[in-house]
């Protein structure tokens, strides 16, 4: 496997010469299916109105219970993507789908290539399970993990709410017409849970975190949000244009602390290739270290300083046109690119409109002092426990909160919903 650490390096191969690097490793724990799941900008604004009103929602979870904010965030992440997925919202974490997402969290680490045997022996998958349990487990897991979203996405495509075009209606259409297979919309609906859930909602941790340790960037947002929005009504997609910073502010979180700090899966060329005289063979993992990537001083002068000024007017040259890498590279860049950038402008916008973000008080009455390399260990990252005060920023913004998500309730109802597919017990 090979880890390049410079951006330009890993552009040369995987963004120009993407036709060759298109291919990626045998990886037994996702399984092998690789169906695109790109949608087009009209798809994604479509779902504007899921994120606008769950972000609304997410926001009175804050007010009334800012203790426990990680969970008001991941519920969110998990809502949306479940509407989308699925066309039924998520209003508790103990809902089967939100239980789920927690898993592939808990179980990201299994997804970096090259840590099991099997992948570069995959006869081991053919050993008895008393020779070789783990394959069988894996095996087992998978084919309950291909039968749950399988039985998801059937459930979601004949429920009431089938009429809306969500992911798991049209991947059923597909089915019907013999197009896909179970373990391609398994893996289809798995992916849309897992890329999307943890990587959102650590970012938006992370934002938070970055908020609270660098205090004054919060000044600067709030004075272009009060000239443009005011304070009697939330940021809207409609003040986009007129909110540059805080356009900014949800690239230099990408990079400050990009969840996917090894670039997620690697790419592998399907031709032996060659780069500054060194040759690369056919099926070579190839993988960007985001890490490095995205910390280095050529690139991004004082690189452990949060600031989205890097984002604004005069840019130092970058190999791509958003000024980072955070989503990947090539013609296998996250597919869930589109939908991630619109609901972390407005999640990031209504956020320091609503709230003064600070650290907790410690038992003196003092900020308690953050440790900005106090991230976890990880394929994905956030930042370790830390406790934050959310502080309306006004008197009248927590009456709109509570008004804007009774509205947002409103709209969501029908989305609300139970399902009968049961959560497989995992070995």
């Amino acid at each position: 496997m090979i880890f390049f650490h410079d951006a330009w390096a890993i552009s040369e191969l995987l963004d120009k010469r993407s036709h060759i690097y298109s291919s990626r490793p045998r990886m037994v724990m996702l399984g092998d299916s690789r169906s695109a799941t790109h949608r087009d900008q009209a798809a994604v604004r479509a779902h504007r109105p899921i994120q606008d009103n769950e972000i609304k929602v997410m926001l009175q979870d804050l007010l009334q219970q800012p203790e426990n904010f990680v969970k008001a965030i991941e519920r969110y992440t998990v809502s949306v993507v479940s509407c989308v997925g699925f066309g039924r919202r998520v209003d508790k974490m103990d809902d089967i789908v939100a239980q789920m997402a927690l898993k592939f969290i808990e179980g990201v680490d299994l997804t970096i290539p090259g840590q099991f045997l099997m992948e570069s022996l995959p006869l081991l998958l053919r050993l008895p399970r008393l020779v070789y349990p783990l394959a069988s487990r894996i095996l087992e897991n998978n084919r309950k993990m291909t039968r749950f979203f399988t039985s998801l996405s059937r459930e979601a495509a004949t429920s009431h709410n089938a009429s809306q075009q969500h992911f798991s209606a049209s991947l059923m259409q597909k089915y019907e017409k013999g197009k896909l297979l179970d373990e391609e919309i398994a893996f289809l609906t798995g992916n849309l849970i897992g890329g999307g859930v943890d990587t959102t909602s650590s970012t938006t941790i992370s934002f938070i975190f970055a908020m609270c340790a660098f205090p004054d960037v919060q000044q600067e947002a709030y004075a272009e949000i009060d000239t443009v929005v005011g304070d009697d009504r939330m940021p809207d997609w409609s003040d986009e244009e007129n909110l540059p910073y805080c356009r900014a502010l949800v690239s230099e979180c990408l990079r400050w602390r990009t969840v996917t700090i090894l670039g997620g899966i690697p790419h592998a060329p399907i031709q032996d290739d060659v780069y500054e005289g060194y040759t690369i063979p056919k099926g070579t993992w190839i993988a960007g270290n985001m890490w490095s990537i995205h910390r280095n001083p050529r690139d991004f002068p004082d690189p452990d300083r949060f600031k989205p000024e890097r984002f604004l007017g005069e840019r130092r040259p970058f190999p791509n046109k958003k000024g980072h890498s955070a989503f990947g590279w090539g013609r296998r860049q996250c597919s869930g690119q589109p939908l991630a950038e619109q609901g972390l402008f407005l999640t990031f916008a209504r956020l320091l409109w609503a709230f003064k973000m600070t650290p907790a008080l410690d038992s003196t009455g003092q900020e308690e002092k953050l440790d900005i390399f106090a991230f976890t260990e990880s394929e994905n990252i956030r930042p370790e426990v830390f406790r934050a005060r959310f502080i309306p920023r006004s008197e009248a913004r927590p009456g709109i909160i509570m008004r804007e998500a009774s509205v947002a309730r409103e709209y969501l109802k029908d989305l609300d919903g139970e399902t009968n597919v049961k959560m497989p017990s995992f070995e």
